[in-house]
């Protein structure tokens, strides 16, 4: 990454926790705040269309990173996280008679921004919940993976990968001992990765994803 996008990533990044700070403080009734760290893994595709790349096919990815829950009510919360994760599929490269796999990439910063719902909040141990939101990526490198070579993208005003990219998710997961959720989600990206006329890269997947928050979550 040159200077010039290191620039543009702390300025991204800056305006951000701004907003979740007045986002996360602008809550006085009920004022519970939980954090720690969240570890998830899923596996994704696309829809995508490429000149010469065509028929896209899974392949793992993992992300990594803080999150951090403020309650809205006895059972209603916000959810942010910032997470570090790839994304990349696999696809094949058509010229002529001639077929070779390649791999599609992109690792970016991950905001999910979410709300959620405790379907049964009390004082139990095992709790259900459903929440859902609004993702803003910022991509940090693309690249393309062949039997010779890694190709890296170029991203941003000049480049075929777009700086900002947004989708949308839905999970449904469990809450263990108010302290540990497990989460299984469905992500679809809204916007195309690429600048390119006539080509089109949405990623989409399905995942698992594991919070362990610093402290306990407590009922009303």
């Amino acid at each position: 990454m040159n200077f010039n996008s290191m620039g543009q990533f702390f300025s991204f990044i800056k305006k951000r926790i701004f907003f979740f700070f007045i986002l996360f403080s602008g809550f006085s009734v009920y004022g519970q705040f939980y954090h720690g760290i969240e570890i998830g893994s899923s596996i994704t595709n696309a829809d995508f269309m490429m000149d010469t790349s065509r028929e896209p096919k899974s392949s793992l990815g993992f992300s990594l990173g803080y999150a951090a829950e403020r309650d809205l009510s006895e059972s209603v919360y916000v959810k942010v996280a910032v997470l570090a994760t790839k994304r990349s599929f696999n696809a094949n490269n058509i010229r002529g008679i001639n077929t070779s796999k390649e791999k599609w990439g992109l690792n970016v910063i991950e905001i999910p921004i979410n709300l959620g719902y405790y379907l049964n909040y009390n004082n139990r141990n095992f709790q259900i919940f459903v929440e859902g939101g609004l993702n803003v990526d910022y991509n940090m490198r693309g690249f393309i993976k062949n039997d010779d070579e890694t190709i890296t993208l170029d991203i941003g005003n000049e480049g075929s990968v777009n700086r900002i990219s947004t989708g949308v998710n839905v999970g449904v997961g469990l809450l263990f001992s108010k302290r540990t959720k497990v989460r299984l989600y469905y992500y679809n990206g809204l916007t195309n990765v690429l600048t390119t006329e006539n080509d089109q890269w949405k990623n989409k997947a399905i995942g698992i994803s594991l919070n362990y928050f610093l402290k306990k979550r407590e009922p009303y």
